[in-house]
């Protein structure tokens, strides 16, 4: 009778990945660190994380020994990725104003939107003072 020792479960292996991803990405790889400027603004750079991950295996054996065990072999693996891509910056200014710069790549909708809504709101900053 063929017996097995070290026998990993299919639960065990995500639940070890899944370890693993979790010590790579946290809320300060989103988030990251305040840089304080000579003019006393704040800087807080903004990422995005993408994470993909695959689990597969199973249990295999010849015909005798399937008749006699209770368990069989197992093989099975794991892979994963992860991606962190720049989103853009927070910035905090001294006078309380918040501030977001967007650096994705953006069509040329995107770029015309944004630039129509900062001419409106210049526009209506302009009216505000008068």
């Amino acid at each position: 009778m063929k017996t097995y020792t070290n026998s990993v479960s299919i639960t065990e292996l995500i639940s070890n990945a899944i370890d693993k991803v979790k010590t790579v990405v946290d809320s300060s790889t989103i988030v990251g660190e305040k840089i304080v400027t000579d003019d006393g603004n704040s800087i807080i750079p903004i990422s995005k994380v993408t994470v993909g991950f695959v689990v597969g295996g199973g249990e295999y054996a010849d015909l005798s020994a399937r008749r006699v065990a209770n368990h069989f072999p197992m093989s099975g693996g794991s892979s994963g990725g992860c991606s962190v891509c720049p989103v853009g910056f927070l910035i905090l200014k001294k006078n309380g104003e918040v501030e977001f710069v967007n650096v994705e790549n953006k069509t040329l909708y995107q770029t015309v939107l944004n630039m129509f809504n900062s001419l409106i709101e210049k526009m209506e900053k302009e009216n505000d003072e008068k």
